[in-house]
C-alpha cells in the first residue's frame, strides 16, 4: 500500500509539472485553449498507457497503473479518467451505461459548478 501511495504521489508530482509547463507555454492567446489541449493529450495518453500496461505489464500492472494513470496522468489531466471509464463500458456492451455516466459527470459537474460559485457568491456577499 505504501508503494502504491508512493507511486502514486511521484506520478502525481510529473503530470502537475507538466501541466503546468503546458499551461505556460505560448501557443493559444485564450488560456482556455490550453486547458482543451491538455485534456486531448490526456485521454490520449490515457488509451496508450492503459492498452499497454493492461497487454505488457503482467504481474506488474497494479504499480505501473498507479504511477502512469493514477499518478501521472491524475496529475496532469483528471479528464482522461473521466474519457476511460465510458470507453471501457462501450468495449463491454454497456452502452446504456456509458451514457448515463457521461451524461450525470457533464450535467451533474456544470450543475455542481454553477451551485459553488452561486453559494460562494452568497457567502462572500453576507460577510
Amino acid at each position: 500500500m505504501v508503494t502504491e501511495i508512493m507511486l502514486v504521489a511521484a506520478g502525481g508530482a510529473v503530470g502537475c509539472v507538466c501541466r503546468y509547463g503546458m499551461e505556460h507555454l505560448e501557443w493559444f492567446a485564450d488560456k482556455v485553449y490550453h486547458t482543451v489541449l491538455i485534456n486531448v493529450i490526456g485521454c490520449l495518453l490515457m488509451g496508450v498507457l492503459w492498452t499497454v500496461i493492461d497487454r505488457c505489464a503482467g504481474n506488474s500492472s497494479s504499480l505501473w497503473s498507479r504511477l502512469l494513470v493514477t499518478g501521472l496522468l491524475g496529475g496532469f489531466t483528471t479528464f482522461s479518467a473521466f474519457s476511460l471509464h465510458p470507453v471501457l463500458m462501450m468495449r463491454s456492451g454497456q452502452w446504456i451505461e456509458a451514457v448515463g455516466y457521461v451524461t450525470i459527470t457533464l450535467a451533474g459537474g456544470f450543475a455542481a459548478c454553477a451551485m459553488g460559485m452561486y453559494a460562494a457568491e452568497k457567502i462572500i456577499r453576507a460577510i
